[in-house]
């Protein structure tokens, strides 16, 4: 009788992250600088308006903003607008608030510098005053692109997503081809689940934008989400051709292409990393494992001689796994002797490798070396994540052995110390009749 022995989880069922760039949204603090439109300058600073005009026509704004401060009298309303819009442009946020703060006391309903302390609170990322602002602009009239686009970044920001929707849609009815909004609602529909509504977006932003890295991971990604691997690794490669070069997406592409067995471009891509120093031993030893086990033998060979050629100076911890999977590829390889030798290696290097202790094990009791076998199950079960597999290995070391009393203590304890080990019901009635067959032998 052969007990279920434990294997570790290695698999390239392992979960796939896959790395998106992230959308860059640029907002600008200035306004167009136009004198008698909303707000205009007073009677006796008519003087000051011609001053201004020439000034601001040839983009001298420090100069501008002098003739400003030095001219005397109350100012307008306008005259503080203009000033706050001069030194939002000379990055001066704190006191361009102040100022346009001053011209909504005279004009409570002047919308350019609601929507100007607005804009300079989200670049500030002072996001809820920004709201509040924006909002306060859009209710008096203001019905542009861009204040829509802020509102939606801002209400993503918030936590609002259904207010976020709402006004990237409305921006995007006034531009259509502002791909700033389009980006700003793809992020807001993935973020809040929407899956399809954002797979018809990334459709129609990939026929403007068929060379964009960024929507092709985002496609990717959906895809995944939908359980659409065939999809999500398509679209991967797709990002990897037109110049993805994250390690991440890389590996992300090597693990789909592992589950459909097409081991030979999985190894180019971890080679690829491998030789970019971006895969540690600890990261590719699940996967050389796993390739192991489906019999992807001379691949995982290949990977395991590329990552000892990449890491000339590891930590003990990481040369005990390369060694380790060298002993898992002599076993697969029916080359015991040089077998034990690698996973005894592994040991010495880490005597707390607890994978390499259960798989010696095992070896030696391959070969009818049970000493050697319960010894090393014995000090698997002192490491943690391996009590269960070492004491089910005892149990069969017991069993191979004509100790039904032992394996039957064993298999008994490993289900008290592991309530739900249903699957062992049916080796302790085995062994429960194997006993008594022996005991009314003697």
């Amino acid at each position: 009788m052969l007990l279920a022995l434990l294997f570790d989880s290695a698999s390239a069922n392992d979960r796939v992250n896959i790395v998106v760039q992230e959308p860059q949204f640029t907002f600008s603090a200035g306004q167009p600088l136009i004198l008698d439109r909303e707000a205009k300058l007073g009677e006796h600073e008519i003087d000051l308006s011609l001053r201004l005009r020439p000034l601001l026509e040839a983009s001298n704004y420090s100069k501008a903003y002098e003739e400003i401060t030095a001219f005397g009298g109350k100012p307008s309303a306008a005259r503080h607008l203009l000033a706050a819009q001069l030194l939002s442009i000379n990055g001066d946020y704190d006191a361009a608030i102040r100022s346009y703060q001053a011209a909504i006391k005279q004009m409570p309903h002047l919308t350019r510098a609601h929507a100007g302390i607005g804009t300079l609170y989200l670049l500030m990322q002072r996001y809820e005053p920004a709201r509040q602002s924006l909002s306060k602009a859009v209710s008096l009239g203001v019905n542009d692109a861009e204040t829509f686009a802020q509102l939606g970044y801002l209400n993503h920001k918030l936590s609002n997503p259904w207010s976020a929707i709402t006004a990237y849609q409305q921006a995007l009815m006034l531009e259509p081809d502002n791909a700033q909004s389009q980006q700003g609602l793809l992020a807001v529909l993935i973020a809040s689940g929407q899956v399809s509504s954002a797979s018809a977006l990334i459709s129609e932003m990939l026929k403007k934008d068929p060379a964009s890295v960024a929507l092709w991971q985002q496609r990717a990604n959906l895809a995944l989400q939908t359980q659409n691997a065939e999809r999500a690794l398509s679209s991967l490669e797709t990002s990897i051709r037109l110049g993805d070069d994250n390690p991440q997406n890389r590996l992300a592409a090597a693990l789909l292409h592992m589950r459909q067995e097409n081991f030979d471009r999985a190894s180019q891509l971890l080679k690829r990393n491998i030789d970019d120093s971006e895969i540690d031993p600890a990261s590719l030893y699940p996967l050389v494992i796993w390739m192991i086990r489906q019999n992807a033998i001379d691949h995982a060979n290949s990977l395991i001689n590329a990552i000892r050629g990449s890491v000339l100076t590891v930590p003990r911890r990481q040369q005990s796994l390369i060694s380790e999977m060298q002993g898992r590829l002599a076993t697969a390889k029916n080359d015991s002797t040089r077998a034990v030798a690698f996973l005894s290696k592994a040991i010495d290097l880490d005597p707390a490798n607890g994978d390499a202790l259960v798989e010696l094990a095992r070896l030696h009791l391959s070969r009818a070396e049970f000493a050697q076998a319960s010894l090393m199950f014995e000090r698997a079960e002192m490491i943690g994540g391996h009590v269960k597999s070492a004491m089910l290995g005892r149990a069969q070391v017991a069993i191979e052995t004509r100790d039904y009393a032992e394996a039957l203590r064993l298999v008994r304890k490993v289900q008290g110390q592991f309530p739900g080990s249903y699957e062992l019901d049916g080796y302790i009635q085995s062994l429960t009749s194997l006993y008594s067959a022996q005991k009314s032998s003697l």
